[in-house]
């Protein structure tokens, strides 16, 4: 036990030494690719969620090399700058992370603040000259106001992140835009005109999850955020009424499939597949709540149980697209 004590300081001594310049932008977004890939998985979604992309791709002559160079660089244009949004708002919260003992790069000392911020700044260019290179002016459109709310989400005097519903509502829109983003890119836009139904379906669904997700993140750090002045879901309403909240929302879940499944039966723009899949996923999610109910007073606890939705939150994606597949 004495000898693991040891190796576990001197592992800790190892983290916060500081790195090179090359190596921190690398650290830096390590830090934070879980999020960041969820957020691209999104787009991903986007470009493929839509009754005619497959029969596209099919098709006897596709012009792969167009194909690819106006879907490819969306998702890469939602991985940076989701790892930039994340990264920005690390630098805003350093002195509350490093107080409350997290051991993120920056308030460990591994990475300064000036390296954090050429990182934003990198991933926030490389961005936007991802989007241009597609030449779609919506999806350009789209990547502004993704960064328009990731700057604002954490930068003062708006600082969305200490707002009451303002917070978690901005996530859900940026978790929207991504999507959106592969939606209405220059290869599948008139698929997406053509399904509003879907569209609207796959928007929803996917801002539910992602709502419940950030709430139920954010029970975690009610005393954090109470220092810092913020304004969460759980410091307002309590931990217990989050809780009923995030039930009803993935309830609500299983409200949207439904409905716009029977929407899609007129159109044929839908399988069950996507809806009894979506039917397990919030499902289980509702199991975990009740589970959380018991236990809400346990911050431990509630991280412990919120990092078991993340799984369900990625498979939400691939279960939206499968049901396309199956037309």
């Amino acid at each position: 036990m004495m000898s693991l004590a040891i190796r576990g300081k001197q592992e800790q001594k190892i983290d916060q030494t500081p790195v090179s310049f090359a190596r921190s932008q690398l650290v830096l977004f390590q830090s934070r690719k879980k999020f960041a890939f969820l957020y691209c998985l999104a787009t991903v979604t986007g470009l493929f969620c839509l009754p005619g992309v497959f029969g596209a791709l099919s098709s006897p002559s596709p012009n792969f090399l167009a194909i690819i160079q106006m879907t490819l660089p969306l998702p890469l244009a939602s991985l940076l700058v989701t790892a930039g949004t994340y990264i920005m708002n690390d630098l805003v919260d350093a002195d509350l992370d490093r107080a409350n003992g997290k051991k993120r790069p920056i308030p460990s000392g591994r990475v300064s603040k000036r390296q954090a911020r050429v990182f934003v700044a990198l991933a926030f260019g490389a961005a936007v000259l991802l989007t241009m290179a597609t030449f779609s002016p919506i999806s350009v459109a789209i990547v502004a106001l993704m960064l328009v709310i990731g700057t604002t989400y954490s930068l003062p005097p708006i600082a969305l992140m200490k707002r009451f519903i303002v917070k978690t509502a901005s996530i859900a829109v940026f978790y929207i835009l991504c999507a959106l983003l592969g939606m209405t890119s220059a290869y599948n836009f008139d698929f997406a005109m053509d399904s509003p139904a879907l569209v609207a379906s796959v928007l929803l669904t996917l801002a539910l999850m992602v709502f419940i997700s950030s709430t139920l993140n954010d029970m975690g750090d009610v005393d954090g955020d109470k220092a810092a002045g913020r304004r969460t879901i759980p410091i307002v309403i309590g931990n217990q009424s989050t809780i009923k909240l995030t039930m009803i929302l993935a309830a609500g879940v299983l409200a949207v499939t439904w409905a716009f499944y029977g929407i899609s039966l007129i159109t044929g723009q839908s399988s069950p597949v996507t809806a009894v899949t979506t039917t397990v996923i919030a499902s289980i999610v509702l199991m975990t709540l009740t589970r959380m109910r018991k236990g809400f007073q346990n911050a431990e606890l509630v991280r412990s149980q919120h990092k078991k939705l993340f799984p369900l939150q990625m498979t939400i994606h691939p279960s939206l697209i499968t049901g396309v597949v199956m037309l």
